[in-house]
Order: structure tokens, then C-alpha cells, then sequence
């Protein structure tokens, strides 16, 4: 009988077990064994013996090869749709901790032997199927491994290339919409403050393909896939707020402007979307931020506050406070205010339009109000880190005073 220690199988116990027929038992003896490599040797002097990784990863591939089948006949043992769920999903999650354990192996460990890739090729062949096949019960909110963001990148900026080459070829694609979209593909997955999820890299795909197969791309059209999308994008929520606030600007008679903005509120509301679809999982759903921008404009409209026309007198520069913030920066600082209750007055909107016109940011003059409204109600976690960090700038400041 194999020896254990602490109640965990040895290398070698692990590596004479490769006669098991449970898919997640020969998973979980895979796992041990690197762990206990590791554990076996000091990670700052000494690497982990590369005979032991030699003989497992060749041991390993040959049984990889059987993943499919001996996962397809667990499932087909398994009656109950809530069975079958656990089931994908812890093989779902074992895969992911063994392919990041794998990768840190390649990296770590210097193997002259083509294994560990092949290894790492028969655990993605396993990943694919279960995704294919039992998409119903896989995670969609668990987390991509290491190692398929290379693949699921490169993907997604090829989809992205191509989409941005067919649109700038059509006149009717205003660039600005262009611009607003693709900056959330171009350079996908660049980004190492949160996961990525496998639901927001198929929504990315399913989103570019689809627009892909716009054959006269035109911006009526892109804008209402991505409605139907659910596009909630914190920058197509601002590109819209945009669109909407020089549609009225352009309106000198409040009636005309109300009617214009109750036009656009039914078309948008009757825009077909998809349930439970989204891309921002933090954010409300694009149909309802528009929404509300556009009920709150109507009420101002009719209090008989609203925007001038855009060839009216305009604040002059000389008459507002230059600031080097950018607006996310603005939104976040004035939302701090009225959160501490510096800032009192009653409604936000008109005190917001008030902060637009009377302040200026390092890029601009002049400031949309629909920009510093969504940064204001969404701001985002980066502008939140460098705001802490103006804060602990800011005691300093007032410790020397």
C-alpha cells in the first residue's frame, strides 16, 4: 500500500494511478501531483525535479486522450439536470486550476520535451467539449485560464481589425460611433484589474460577429444591434447622451424640443432586445439609462429650463473655472460633494448642467453634460484609484497649511 503523508497522495502514488475511469478523480490525482511537486521544493532556491514533469506529462498525455469519453459516460450516468450541472462545473473548474498549474510548470521549469504542450492541448480539447456540448450547465461567469487568453485576445482584436476596415470604408458609419465601439475590442483582455469572464468573452465574439455581418454598415443600423444587445458600455451610453443633447441643442422651441424627445423615447423603446443579455454586468441596462436620461430632459424641457441652441451665446472662457481634471475626474469629485452633503441641492441633473457650463477639463472647454452625468452615476474603478490617490495628496497638502 502506497504511503501518504498528511492525508496526501506522493508523485509517484499519483502517477502509477492513471488506470482510473472517474474523469474528476484522475483530474484531482493530476492536481496533487503538481501541487506536490512544488510543495516538495523551495520555490526561491530550488526548482522542482524535471524528471518527475518528464515522466508525469508523458504518463498524463496518454491518458488526456481519454478525457472526452470517460466525461461523456459520467454524463450519461447522470439523470437529473441538476447532477449534470455540478458535475460540468467542478470538471469545468478542475481543467481551469490544472491548466493554470501546467502553464506555471512551462514557465517555471525548464523541460526540453514537447509534453507539456501536448498536455496542454488535450485539457483545451477537453475545455471545448464540455463548452460545446454541455454549454447548458457550463459556468459562464467563472474565469478564463492564463492560458486561453492568448487565444481568446487574438480572436478578438482579429474580429475587431476587420470590423474596423469595413466600417471606415462606408460613409454612413458616423467615425465617432466607430471609435466608441471598437475601443472596447481593440487591445481586449489588456486590462488586470478584474477576470475575465467566458460570458463576457462570448459576448464580445457573438457582439463582433454580428456586426461583422453588416454588409452597408450605417449607423442606424449598428446602433440598433447594439441595443438589441444590450450594449451598456459606460462609452455608448455617453455617445448616445451626446447624440441626444445636440439633437435639442439644435432646437430652439421648447415644444419642438419635447416633441423631439418623446419621438426618440418611443423608438427606442421599441427596439427589439435580448433577454438576459448584457455587457456590463454593473451597470443597468442600456434601454433604461437612455430612458432616464431622456424622461428627466422632457421634465426639464417643460419646467421651461432647457439647452440653448447651439449657435446661442455660450459661457465665455474668461467666465469659467479651468480645471486640469478630466471629466471622469469632475463627475467623481462632485459625487463626492453631494454623497458628503457639501453639495445640497435637491436635483442633480440641473446642478450637473450648471458644473458642465461653468467648468472646463484639461481636454475640453466645453463639457457634455451627458459625459459628466454618466461619469457622475457610474464612475469607473480606475478614476476611483487615482481619486484615493489626490485624496492621500491632498492631507499632505494639509498637514503643511
Amino acid at each position: 500500500m502506497s504511503k501518504r503523508e498528511n492525508g496526501i497522495a506522493s508523485v509517484t502514488e499519483a502517477t502509477e494511478k492513471m488506470e482510473l475511469t472517474s474523469a474528476t478523480e484522475i483530474l484531482h490525482q493530476w492536481n496533487l501531483s503538481l501541487a506536490g511537486s512544488f510543495a516538495d521544493a523551495d520555490s526561491n532556491t530550488v526548482m522542482p525535479n524535471t524528471g518527475i514533469f518528464v515522466e508525469l506529462l508523458n504518463k498524463w498525455s496518454n491518458t488526456a486522450e481519454n478525457l472526452q469519453r470517460l466525461i461523456l459516460d459520467e454524463m450519461i450516468g447522470r439523470h437529473h439536470a441538476k447532477d449534470k450541472e455540478e458535475f460540468i462545473r467542478m470538471v469545468q473548474l478542475m481543467l481551469t486550476k490544472l491548466l493554470d498549474k501546467v502553464s506555471l510548470v512551462r514557465s517555471s521549469v525548464s523541460i526540453n520535451d514537447k509534453q507539456p504542450g501536448l498536455l496542454t492541448q488535450e485539457l483545451l480539447k477537453a475545455f471545448h467539449f464540455i463548452q460545446e456540448y454541455f454549454g447548458t450547465y457550463f459556468d459562464r461567469n467563472e474565469r478564463v485560464p492564463d492560458v486561453l487568453i492568448s487565444f481568446y485576445k487574438k480572436e478578438i482584436n482579429t474580429l475587431s481589425e476587420a470590423i474596423q476596415l469595413n466600417f471606415s470604408q462606408s460613409e454612413l458609419v458616423e467615425p465617432l460611433l466607430t471609435e466608441t465601439l471598437l475601443s472596447h475590442f481593440s487591445g481586449s483582455f489588456e486590462s488586470n484589474d478584474m477576470p475575465v469572464s467566458y460570458r463576457l468573452h462570448f459576448y464580445k465574439k457573438e457582439l463582433l460577429r454580428e456586426l461583422s455581418k453588416e454588409v452597408n454598415p450605417a449607423t442606424d443600423s449598428i446602433r440598433k444591434l447594439l441595443y438589441y444587445y444590450n450594449f451598456n458600455s459606460s462609452a455608448f451610453v455617453i455617445y448616445e447622451f451626446d447624440r441626444l443633447v445636440n439633437m435639442v441643442s439644435a432646437i430652439s422651441s421648447k415644444s419642438e424640443k419635447v416633441l423631439m424627445l418623446r419621438s426618440e423615447f418611443k423608438s427606442i423603446n421599441q427596439l427589439p432586445v435580448r433577454v438576459n443579455y448584457y455587457f456590463d454586468e454593473n451597470m443597468p441596462a442600456l434601454k433604461e439609462q437612455v430612458s432616464t436620461w431622456i424622461t428627466e430632459e422632457i421634465k426639464y424641457c417643460e419646467a421651461g429650463h432647457f439647452t440653448q441652441a447651439a449657435n446661442s451665446a455660450v459661457t465665455e472662457p474668461e467666465n469659467k473655472i479651468n480645471t486640469t481634471l478630466s471629466v471622469a475626474k469632475l463627475g467623481l469629485l462632485i459625487r463626492l460633494l453631494v454623497v458628503d452633503k457639501i453639495i445640497i441641492n435637491r436635483t442633480v441633473a440641473p446642478m450637473l448642467r450648471t458644473v458642465a457650463k461653468t467648468f472646463t477639463t484639461l481636454q475640453r472647454e466645453e463639457i457634455s453634460f451627458g459625459s459628466l452625468e454618466t461619469k457622475y452615476h457610474a464612475p469607473d474603478k480606475a478614476t476611483i484609484d487615482v481619486m484615493k490617490d489626490m485624496l492621500h495628496k491632498w492631507i499632505h497638502i494639509l498637514s503643511k497649511l
